[in-house]
């Protein structure tokens, strides 16, 4: 069956389903083509014997994704407008400064572990989950994770001991 005689005996239930994990008509509608593009792009899955089933199962996959991605851009833009409103050091008992200590000291991590430390903090993702994206096993994951931790702790300490000797020099 090819994708036009599947979205024209299919795309009715399969938008009711969607409808009822969804937040709105149009995401169920985006997650209805998201399922057809992920079924009817795979060889192996447009040629199931039960086309409906994949099609259903694929659905259920895509809105849990998008449910996914609307709590991680959620968390994303709550931690950005805290980082962005946190005020002056006075205001906030030296939040902005140590805001600024961490970023400082994110940028000074090797980009291997940088980018596990912040898929793994900021994207809420598993270690499973991080080797798939970036195609290492999972013990590489969780290594340059633990390195990470180590180092930006370190990172952090000199930078806190540098910020206080700047204090005190002044």
């Amino acid at each position: 069956m090819d994708w036009e005689q599947a979205y024209t005996e299919y795309s009715d239930p399969l938008l009711l389903y969607a409808r009822q994990l969804a937040a709105s008509h149009a995401d169920a509608e985006d997650i209805v083509q998201d399922a057809f593009v992920r079924v009817f792009t795979k060889r192996s899955l447009k040629r199931h014997p039960n086309l409906k089933a994949v099609l259903f199962q694929s659905v259920r996959w895509a809105a849990l994704d998008r449910g996914r991605s609307a709590r991680r851009r959620a968390k994303r833009e709550a931690d950005h407008h805290a980082f962005h409103e946190c005020g002056t050091a006075e205001q906030t008992g030296g939040q902005h400064e140590s805001w600024e200590v961490i970023d400082a000291s994110l940028q000074e991590l090797p980009e291997d572990q940088r980018q596990v430390l912040v898929l793994k903090l900021w994207g809420d993702f598993t270690f499973k989950e991080i080797a798939e994206q970036l195609e290492i096993s999972p013990n590489t994951v969780a290594s340059r994770y633990r390195y990470a931790l180590s180092r930006l702790k370190e990172a952090m300490s000199h930078q806190e001991t540098a910020r206080e000797l700047s204090r005190v020099n002044l």
